[in-house]
């Protein structure tokens, strides 16, 4: 039987959203993926980088995030979302955790904390919700700290919330799971060498790879 081949994109995995207390994300890592972080023009519709200064060489810079491709473990409570879609994933379901901002620099820290920043597909990512903030309409913290999910139900829908708590990596213990994180490492591997071997045709839009859901810094 004929293999019909594709053009070796990878579809996106569902992304792990911080909205509600008490929850938390036991996740396998596969790898880790700096970018740009985009936005929406809201007067073109385009996607465009966030600027974010200059250098010491006077270049501009532009924001940066961390996506972390991993699989779901057990204990996972926190819901992943992609488009309209979403629910707590069952073990073993790919996954990723968008970093930005206060969430990239934990990202950093807790890196430094675990092997002096050295990082093997496998380890474990544990990320807890333990509180909210409210912003004003300029992105400031508005209020206290909010630690029970009624005060942050109270929230009205039309004030902006963000929900945090600690990150923390560990070593990888479970064979299974480390296996498990490799074969997904070397699929998304030979997905990414293939890829690269075949031509993209003029008009394809990968755009909606970086319309992830804005959140609060």
């Amino acid at each position: 039987m004929a293999i019909e081949l594709n053009d070796g994109s990878r579809s996106a995995a569902p992304v792990i959203r911080q909205q509600r207390l008490a929850e938390v994300a036991y996740l396998a890592i596969v790898r880790p993926e700096q970018r740009d972080r985009l936005r929406k023009n809201q007067s073109s519709g385009a996607m465009e980088t966030i600027p974010n200064g200059s250098d010491r060489q006077g270049r501009p810079k532009v924001k940066q995030e961390m996506v972390v491709h991993a699989i779901a473990m057990p204990g996972t409570t926190m819901e992943a979302r992609i488009g309209d879609e979403g629910g707590v994933p069952a073990a073993g379901d790919r996954v990723r955790l968008i970093l930005k901002a206060k969430g990239f620099g934990d990202w950093i820290e807790a890196r430094r904390q675990h092997r002096r920043g050295r990082l093997n597909v496998g380890d474990v990512l544990m990320l807890e919700t333990r509180w909210a903030q409210q912003y004003d309409q300029d992105g400031n913290p508005k209020g206290p700290k909010i630690e029970d999910q009624a005060s942050a139900d109270a929230v009205p829908r039309n004030v902006t919330i963000g929900f945090y708590g600690p990150l923390s990596i560990r070593e990888g213990t479970d064979p299974a799971w480390i296996e498990a994180a490799e074969q997904a490492y070397r699929a998304d591997e030979a997905a990414a060498r293939q890829q690269q071997s075949i031509p993209l045709a003029d008009g394809d839009d990968y755009s909606d790879e970086f319309a992830d859901e804005e959140v609060p810094f």
